[in-house]
């Protein structure tokens, strides 16, 4: 029985990358980073294949724009010090994060700075 587990494990930990990396990042913009100061967060989803994190932000012009960001899953934020419980509904936080190429607001998550200065980083080489 302990071989068997074991080598589910191992299965399971040999598929893991290539499903981690299964979308890829052509879609976004990565040679510039979009940073919001002032970003509220309105929800999380904590779940797999990624995470979800949907904020809103004033533009230039003074316009509410409603963002959402993919994140790893909670398998990869928990080692970089993510929780469920990092972000909530209401915290003002400054947000980084490589936007869509077609323009729509959506992007891929880098890093989110709270309040208290903690920065929680979304991959660890970036």
């Amino acid at each position: 029985m302990r071989v068997t587990s074991f080598l589910a494990v191992v299965l399971l930990l040999s598929t893991t990358s290539a499903v981690m990396e299964h979308h890829g990042t052509a879609g976004y913009d990565m040679t510039n980073m979009v940073t919001f100061g002032k970003a509220t967060i309105t929800e999380i989803e904590w779940t797999n294949p990624h995470c979800q994190i949907r904020f809103d932000v004033m533009n230039d012009k003074g316009d509410l724009e409603h963002w959402t960001l993919e994140a790893p899953p909670p398998s990869m934020l928990a080692p970089r010090e993510w929780s469920r419980k990092s972000l909530q509904a209401g915290d003002m936080v400054k947000i980084e994060f490589h936007a869509a190429k077609n323009g729509s607001p959506f992007g891929i998550i880098q890093r989110v700075t709270l309040p208290n200065g903690k920065i929680l980083r979304a991959y660890p080489d970036r």
